[in-house]
């Protein structure tokens, strides 16, 4: 178990992040509920907010694809187990779940 110390903390991560996720995600629905929206972003953000998550989940899957890569390769370098692959992959992914859902679902205090 100690050999996956860094896989099994990456996977804690992970989970917490999704955490997140699914709690702003009903928050939002709960303030939109009450007629809640979030303030209107400032112009120069918009275009940010519209390209910056895809662009940032491409890279994701481009830093997952090498990590794959390099673990294949190198067999783990002899320090890093499957399990450390697996818990980075999930950390990855469940940043970019938490980026899309965190950029989509805005919360405030402005009634529209």
């Amino acid at each position: 178990m100690l050999r996956h110390w860094a896989g099994v903390g990456m996977m804690v991560a992970g989970v917490w992040l999704l955490r997140l996720a699914v709690i702003r995600r009903r928050r939002a629905r709960e303030a939109a509920g009450h007629g809640e929206t979030a303030p209107p972003l400032h112009p120069s953000l918009v275009a940010m907010a519209d390209m910056g998550p895809p662009i940032v989940i491409f890279g994701l899957f481009v830093a997952g694809g090498q990590a794959v890569l390099a673990f294949l390769a190198t067999e783990g370098g002899g320090i890093f187990s499957p399990v450390d692959l697996v818990g980075f992959l999930f950390l990855l992914f469940a940043y970019g779940v938490w980026l899309k859902i965190k950029v989509a679902h805005r919360v405030g205090t402005h009634r529209g």
